[in-house]
């Protein structure tokens, strides 16, 4: 291919060296990825060298073209040709510097789908192997990518959206505290754009469920927090939908998963009183799939429902999650009991405001009279009919 350059002048010749560079990159990457790790051939290092050449030929004269078949040529080989470079540290300043140009393209008249393809690219080996970003080029990405998932210009197509939520679940493998930091700045502005895209963003991560995110679980709740104040309903849905995601995962030890809980049963509360309004009835809908969908077998899930649940069953406006709450609360109840005695036993001095035994027996004994009226009713207007 080097010798070849030399020869290689007009825009269609360059188009199609562009995707010979495109095809060889990918079939080497293909090659490390399953044999053993690049690091530690000295073939492939050797070839890295003398690619390298080839490399900066191409982006030293052709970056500027105008053309854009040729452009977009060039974007869709320059992520794969910039994963292989990456790998070795000298070549990581020159990638680091055309970063930026292909970040530029989000502002041109282009297919951003291959800039953020290629960009998805560069950012699975960074993340692969441990291969920092520096403190401006991982904020310029940030932005870029944020921005371009909130842009009311021009609807983003599915395949786009789903590789710009790819690439931030790849930041978030290289950079989660600082990923997650940026996140919950994006949060504080209050713009209903920017505060969906950013939970649906969150909600992305932790459902990625990474060994970089695990820990950070408290971080992204409290950043999702920040926003449970805000009465716009697109933001409040936004909002559950992160819960749902957040309590279908196979651990919700340390991640403050009661105050998701808790929140909850406030919007259900709240949409109670406005099911006149389309919206709020969605939110009531979701708040009781999202409690329907409660799995007391999750690990850590017994220490965050047990016994706080009980302050749910007598208000009578948390009836309509009564089926719910007994089902979870039996459950519950029976793995305390398998404990022991001492653990099953309520402590009604503790921070938890339990509801009396007379108290909680007399909202059953009501709930099971209006139960057994409705069904007189029924039989009555059958028998009626």
């Amino acid at each position: 291919m080097f010798s070849m350059l030399e020869f290689v002048k007009d825009g269609r010749l360059r188009q199609a060296f562009c995707g010979v560079l495109e095809q060889w990159s990918r079939a080497v990457s293909l090659f490390w990825l399953t044999g053993k790790s690049a690091h530690s051939q000295s073939g492939p290092i050797a070839t890295l060298q003398s690619f390298s050449s080839v490399y900066t030929h191409v982006t030293s004269n052709w970056l500027t073209c105008e053309e854009p078949e040729l452009k977009q040529a060039i974007i869709k080989a320059l992520g794969p040709m910039m994963s292989l470079l990456l790998h070795k540290e000298e070549y990581q300043d020159q990638i680091f510097e055309h970063l930026s140009w292909l970040l530029e393209q989000y502002n041109e008249n282009t297919d951003v789908f291959h800039v953020t393809k290629s960009l998805s690219q560069l950012l699975e080996v960074s993340g692969e192997y441990k291969i920092p970003l520096p403190d401006g080029k991982f904020q310029a990405i940030c932005s870029a990518l944020h921005n371009q998932i909130c842009s009311q210009a021009k609807p983003l197509s599915m395949e786009n959206h789903t590789e710009l939520v790819h690439c931030v679940v790849q930041l978030a493998r290289s950079s989660p505290d600082d990923l997650i930091a940026f996140l919950h700045s994006q949060l504080e502005i209050e713009n209903e754009a920017v505060r969906v895209a950013s939970l649906n963003l969150l909600r992305a991560i932790v459902g990625a469920d990474l060994p970089e995110t695990r820990p950070k679980k408290c971080l992204i709740v409290k950043a999702v927090k920040s926003t449970f104040s805000d009465q716009n309903a697109t933001v409040r849905k936004a909002v559950l939908h992160f819960i749902q995601r957040l309590l279908s995962l196979q651990s919700v030890e340390n991640c403050a998963a009661w105050d998701m809980v808790a929140h909850v049963f406030t919007e259900f509360s709240v949409s109670t009183s406005k099911l006149a309004i389309p919206e709020e009835n969605t939110i009531q809908t979701l708040c009781t799939d999202i409690l329907q969908c409660l799995d007391t077998s999750v690990t850590g899930m017994t220490q965050v429902l047990w016994p706080r649940l009980l302050e749910y069953v007598v208000p009578v406006q948390y009836t309509g999650t009564l089926k719910t709450l007994c089902r979870c609360l039996r459950e519950l109840a029976e793995k305390k009991q398998q404990e022991g005695e001492e653990a099953a036993c309520l402590d009604y001095g503790g921070p938890v405001k339990l509801p009396t035994p007379q108290g909680l027996l007399a909202r059953l004994l009501v709930v099971a009279s209006s139960l057994m009226q409705e069904k007189d009713t029924d039989y009555v207007g059958t028998v009626g009919n």
